[in-house]
């Protein structure tokens, strides 16, 4: 049996329409209005106005294209009142199940159908097998040969009398003052979609100078398309009851590079407003947010140790890594969260990679991108005194050794427990923090330097 490679589950379970399927004798409400929001917690905020034709009394609108992640427990129609109609509640598969979609699928056994590839190709097949509720799940005889899943496809077939048609959607119940068209408008949370930033540094030759280009990076995998006439994306640290179980993310990219993103303040997170927005399909979507800004960078080396209680015989090697601070005051804008790229040689070398947290606007970003390969560090005990029972004192050589052209400050940041003092150094100390010390040393060009520093620590007990 051949396989293909599977992409996703419960993503592009089939397409919204059925060639010649039949469809429930209820009432539908055509696409209309979609305001999008897309948190970067994996949930959506979805509200969707459609112009319906209702009769007078008690029905049931069938609402169509609903994602399978939708949370139909938050559902609400928020202008019952307005359009002189009392919601009554909804029908519909439990979100994340499939078990609709399973069930209809298993029906398909033994029939013939057309599938459509997401390249366009379309190619017949025999359904053999039903392992899941999307394509990519289901066992086909294409010729010869039984293939298990059609990832990102959809089926097209044949109608047949008394075949069941695809479930779709969700099933609203009404009762109306009036017959007559009237716009209903739906509030519901989804899952299964969520957005991140991601950024790339272009550095100068200097590396003192370089060029920030951003992007966010929306993931639909929430079952289903959406069409927004307004897309906002909110970054900010959003409390909720539960959070859904991640799936596989699904390969597959578009670009829309038109326009720059505006953001704002909303409550306690910040939201930032796509102009244009683009169909958002299963998958990723790529869109513009920050358009090749030039940047003020300096860059240092820092050597990290931590202290440990007691004697150590044995000498340590300290990573020297490579760190970029980064001024984005020319950008004039708030950085979401997101992993920052960087890349030396005209944009042709990467060099590392490293993740930036929220950052309002105007403040600058620290990135660590790779270790030094001409800069080692080897850090060693020379004395220890135990001075008290909770006391004691150490005394500690770092030598550092350069192979660059040019001389090079590398920042040694020591961690030290309880209450410590640096007795004495060869190179005065910085206190960074409660319990973070750094000494600047500097190394000459093709050569060596040495900090040696003395430490009283006392642990509290």
């Amino acid at each position: 049996m051949r396989r293909r490679r599977v992409i996703g589950t419960l993503l592009l379970a089939l397409p919204a329409f059925l060639a010649g399927a039949q469809q429930p004798s209820l009432p539908a409400a055509p696409a209309g209005r979609q305001d999008l929001v897309v948190t970067n917690q994996n949930l959506g905020v979805v509200v969707e106005s459609r112009s319906v034709s209702l009769p007078a009394g008690r029905f049931e609108l069938r609402w169509e294209g609903t994602p399978a992640a939708a949370r139909t427990e938050t559902w609400t129609v928020t202008n019952a009142r307005e359009a002189g109609v009392r919601w009554l509640g909804l029908s519909g598969p439990l979100p994340g199940t499939g078990a609709a979609e399973s069930e209809w699928l298993a029906g398909l056994v033994g029939r013939r159908v057309r599938i459509e590839r997401a390249s366009g190709a379309t190619v017949e097949g025999e359904v053999v097998g039903v392992h899941g509720p999307t394509p990519a799940e289901v066992v086909f005889r294409e010729g010869a040969e039984l293939v298990y899943g059609e990832p990102s496809a959809r089926l097209l077939l044949r109608p047949e009398p008394g075949a069941a048609a695809r479930p779709d959607g969700v099933v609203l119940r009404f009762d109306s003052e009036r017959a007559g068209n009237r716009m209903i408008t739906s509030r519901y949370l989804v899952g299964e979609v969520s957005w991140e930033a991601s950024y790339a540094l272009s550095l100068a030759a200097d590396e003192k100078r370089g060029h920030l280009e951003g992007w966010f990076v929306v993931d639909n995998r929430s079952g289903g398309d959406f069409t927004p006439s307004r897309l906002r994306l909110l970054a900010g640290t959003l409390r909720v009851a539960a959070t859904p179980a991640p799936r596989p993310m699904v390969d597959r990219l578009q670009v829309a590079m038109e326009k720059v993103a505006s953001s704002e303040e909303l409550s306690e997170a910040r939201v930032y407003e796509v102009a244009s927005p683009p169909r958002l399909a299963a998958g990723r979507t790529t869109l513009p947010l920050a358009s090749d800004a030039e940047v003020v960078v300096e860059k240092r080396y820092v050597a990290r140790s931590t202290y440990w209680m007691g004697a150590n015989e044995e000498p340590q090697r300290i990573p020297v890594g490579v760190q970029y601070r980064v001024a984005t005051r020319a950008l004039a804008k708030a950085l979401p969260a997101g992993v920052v790229r960087v890349y030396v040689e005209d944009g042709t070398v990467f060099t590392g990679e490293d993740r930036i947290e929220h950052t309002p606007e105007r403040s600058d970003v620290e990135i660590e991108t790779s270790e030094a390969f001409d800069l080692t560090a080897r850090r060693r005990q020379v004395s220890f005194q135990q001075t008290g029972r909770t006391e004691s004192e150490s005394t500690y050589e770092v030598v550092i050794s350069s192979r660059k052209k040019e001389p090079v400050t590398v920042l040694v940041r020591e961690q030290f427990p309880g209450d410590w003092t640096v007795v004495e150094s060869s190179v005065p100390p910085k206190k960074l923090a409660a319990f973070t010390a750094e000494f600047p040393v500097t190394v000459p060009p093709g050569g060596e330097a040495k900090l040696t520093y003395r430490v009283r620590v006392r642990i509290r007990g």
